[in-house]
């Protein structure tokens, strides 16, 4: 257990270093935006395959049973998360993180009028949705952790993002945005996305969901979704 809390930790810390206010502005001056977004999400892939490899060899403690509900909250609410991940993947997002530059347009928001942070609504129902059907310490640490991460990285994102733009400006973008899915689409003050990139990106993202349920994932890593069913 000791091992996976180090490199729990040492994941936690990197993260919480490179979002340091000055060490991000002088990365994001040397990189620019999106090269550093690119270098940032390929250190967290490394360093969460790292991660769920000190948690296959931890030791099990199990805090609750198998059940059939939990692994059908984490089928259910797996769809949804990469639906929202692969919606927002190429969307350029000036509220949020984003991986293309392209300007953003407030008259046609793409996956944003959905949410302001797609990517990190994914992230965090990633995590969450996993905990239900992972009953053991380890992962329960993991998952829990994993996804409060994307929640409160709303919070601090959109902090930085509104003093980077200026209040006059994000008021003037973010008219048609929500951060809660749907609320601005739900009120009328955005309209339901069509452009291609959130359509392809959304099912691009539920395909992939789709593959990890019916068998994707215990190719990956030997845990079948569908066993309690």
């Amino acid at each position: 257990m000791s091992r996976f809390l180090a490199v729990f930790g040492i994941f936690l810390l990197s993260h919480l270093i490179a979002a340091t206010p000055a060490i991000r502005r002088r990365l994001t001056g040397l990189l620019g935006e999106v090269l550093f977004t690119v270098c940032y999400s390929a250190m967290s892939l490394a360093l969460l395959t790292w991660l769920i490899y000190a948690v296959q060899h931890a030791p099990y403690i199990e805090l609750w049973p198998p059940n059939v509900w939990a692994y059908a909250i984490t089928v259910v609410l797996m769809p949804i998360a990469a639906l929202s991940f692969g919606a927002g993947l190429l969307q350029p997002n000036p509220f949020s993180i984003a991986f293309v530059a392209r300007p953003f347009d407030p008259d046609k928001p793409g996956a944003v009028a959905i949410t302001r942070h797609p990517l990190l609504w994914g992230l965090g129902l990633w995590g969450l949705a996993h905990v239900p059907s992972n009953g053991d310490l380890a992962a329960v640490i993991m998952f829990a952790g994993l996804g409060s991460f994307g929640f409160i990285g709303m919070w601090a994102v959109e902090t930085r993002k509104r003093k980077m733009l200026g209040e006059e400006q994000w008021q003037k973008l973010a008219g048609s945005t929500s951060v809660i899915p749907f609320a601005a689409l739900l009120s009328g003050r955005a309209r339901w996305p069509t452009d291609r990139g959130t359509l392809v990106g959304g099912l691009v993202g539920l395909a992939v969901a789709v593959w990890l349920i019916f068998g994707g994932h215990f190719w990956l890593f030997t845990r079948n979704p569908l066993a309690m069913f």
